[in-house]
Formats: C-alpha cells, structure tokens, sequence
C-alpha cells in the first residue's frame, strides 16, 4: 500500500471533519474578501478543491456549481452544504493538473488555499486558462511564500514537512505569485497581504483575480 494511499485513508476523513469545524473561523478570515471577489458570479461556477464547501455561503441560490475535489471523504459534506445554501453541485472526482472539462467553455473559476496544495501548480493554472472562455475570469485567495531570509521564511521551512504531510500536500513555502505572473493571462490583478491568525507559516496571503 502506497504512502499516498495510506494518507488519504487516514488524514481524508480527517481532514474533511476539521474543514467542516473551521468553516466559521475561516468565514471570520476570508469572508469579505471572498463576497468582494465572487460578486456578480455568473449562474455556473467551476471550483478547484471546493473540501467541504466552505465558499458555497457566498454563491448565489441557485448556482450550479461544478466542483473539482479527488478527496472522496469531502463530498458527503459538500452535499450537505449545497443543500444547506441551495446549491446545485456537480462533483468531479478529479485532481486540479487534470481537468476533464471541454476547452473555452466556463466563464468564472474559484480557487481558494489550493494552489498550495497540487502536485503541479503550474499545469493546474494552465488547465484553469484552458477551460476559461476568451475574457473569462479566474478569482483566487491564496497563502504565499514569505520573503527570502526573514523569520517567517525560517519558520515555513522549518515546519513545511510535517504541515505538508498533514494537511494534505499543502506547501507552505510555495512561491504562488510568481506562478501566477508567470501563466500568460491577459490581465492580473494581485493584492499581496498579511494575514494575522494562529496558522503562521501562511501569514503572506494573496487574492485577486486573472482574465484570460
């Protein structure tokens, strides 16, 4: 039985239960920033790794959503969610490096605390732009790299292996921002900015929204 394998078993459920419990808390956190970038959403929305539905509060009745989550232990909570704020849920049991959607075909993505997390941050970014229509938008909330030498930097390194096992593959030191300048989008918007709460290693945050 693989390592990976073994995790998912273990930290799946988990990690699914502590989302759940935490969704107040990060509603306390991301909410205004998340009603400020998800406002005027069209009636479908794509999300990469939506785990309990956390940002389904933010979305119009209504919405169909089309979520990208590969952990199976999330989706009993994310029905839950869909039918608690009315919701119509799409699951794809998929990975975001890998997205079966058609070319050109959705208007708005959500990615929030992600990109942190897949295997490859980059081909996951360039299948976001390829399922994005021409002008399509892509809205994201992200936790980033802190400057090279500080005491934060030192704290993300000394703490990334096991945060990284726990939380699922999530990097603490993944330098996001500069992935994202460096996809190709026509135009992007970066607010760079601290976040001040007991999770440290993610204090440097970014959010913002790209157009392809």
């Amino acid at each position: 039985m693989s390592t990976v394998f073994k995790n998912n078993i273990i930290l799946g459920p988990i990690n699914s239960w502590m989302f759940k419990m935490l969704s107040g808390y990060m509603d306390h956190l991301f909410g205004n920033s998340k009603r400020e970038l998800f406002k005027n959403h069209p009636q479908t929305v794509v999300e990469i790794g939506p785990g309990a539905g956390a940002n389904m509060r933010y979305f119009k009745k209504g919405t169909h959503l089309i979520a990208i989550e590969p952990n199976v232990h999330m989706h009993k909570n994310l029905k839950k969610s869909a039918d608690k704020y009315g919701i119509e849920l799409e699951i794809k049991t998929l990975v975001g490096e890998s997205i079966d959607l058609p070319s050109n075909s959705c208007d708005f993505v959500v990615c929030t605390l992600v990109l942190c997390s897949v295997a490859d941050p980059n081909q996951c970014i360039d299948q976001i732009k390829r399922i994005l229509k021409p002008s399509g938008k892509f809205v994201f909330i992200e936790h980033v790299k802190a400057n090279e030498n500080s005491v934060l930097a030192f704290i993300q390194n000394i703490i990334h292996k096991p945060w990284h096992w726990f939380f699922e593959g999530c990097n603490t030191n993944r330098d996001t921002k500069v992935l994202l300048e460096r996809a190709g989008f026509n135009s992007l918007h970066i607010e760079s900015y601290h976040l001040y709460s007991p999770f440290i290693p993610i204090t440097p945050q970014i959010k913002g929204e790209a157009i392809k």
